[in-house]
């Protein structure tokens, strides 16, 4: 996997390395509203706020929904 990593990046110019899955992966389980303590259990790390902090990235997506949710609460109140 580190060679093909390496080759992407070479080849492509992009800013890759087979530790990228992990960050990907977590931010896919989040997005898709895995539970967050399956996560870190599937990722092996001892805190939690390892994984929310260093693995999980906020994306497009989620931004979105967030912004769905708000408005949904601030219509139920109108």
């Amino acid at each position: 996997m580190k060679y093909h990593a390496d080759k992407i990046q070479k080849e492509l110019g992009l800013p890759f390395d087979f530790h990228s899955f992990r960050h990907t992966h977590a931010t896919m389980l989040i997005e898709n509203d895995t539970n967050i303590k399956k996560i870190q259990a599937c990722l092996g790390h001892s805190r939690i706020s390892t994984t929310l902090d260093t693995y999980s990235h906020i994306t497009k997506k989620m931004s979105t929904e967030t912004v769905d949710i708000f408005e949904k609460m601030m219509n139920h109140d109108a």
